[in-house]
């Protein structure tokens, strides 16, 4: 075989192969990290910070007039019109419904549960740091003990941004 030396070997064999292993591997992990987009639940738990923190529940007897007021402790805006809340009360999901937290938005909405969303986190298009916001639900919703926890969404993506709890004594 005219041409061919001893040291040829099968360099280009072994070489093919370990380019197709590691375009696999590469693959997978690609896919891997996509479909934990897809899927939520695959990505790893993250602990849900306090951004929005309940300063105060006013709720006496003989009304019990349920108010909720918070505060965003946190270091940047958030346009308002995007924010929504779930209200828990003793672990149940409350009967209120509370799609925007922005004033504006908030009149026009469903809001059962809810009389009024008032104050300066919701008056102008973001709720910015230090400011507060305050959600009057229907008399006697909030009673003395109970424990109340206040999720906020981001709508855009579903995501609980902030979540805080306080317990009525």
């Amino acid at each position: 075989m005219a041409g061919r030396n001893r040291d040829d070997g099968s360099s280009g064999t072994i070489g093919t192969i370990l380019l197709v292993l590691i375009t696999v591997i590469l693959a997978a992990l690609l896919a891997l990290y996509l479909l934990s987009y897809q899927f939520p639940e695959l990505q790893q738990p993250k602990e849900i910070p306090t951004i929005f923190e309940i300063q105060t529940i006013l709720s006496e007897n003989p009304d019990y007039d349920s108010r909720i007021v918070l505060k965003n402790i946190g270091d940047c805006p958030y346009e308002n019109q995007y924010l929504s809340c779930r209200i828990y009360i003793n672990d149940e999901l409350a009967g209120c419904r509370i799609k925007t937290l922005n004033g504006h938005d908030f009149i026009s909405t469903h809001h059962y549960g809810v009389q009024t969303v008032g104050g300066m986190g919701c008056s102008d298009i973001s709720w910015k740091p230090s400011e507060k916001l305050a959600i009057d639900l229907s008399d006697s919703t909030i009673r003395d003990g109970s424990h109340v926890r206040v999720d906020v969404i981001w709508e855009p993506t579903g995501t609980i941004i902030s979540t805080d709890e306080y317990y009525l004594s």
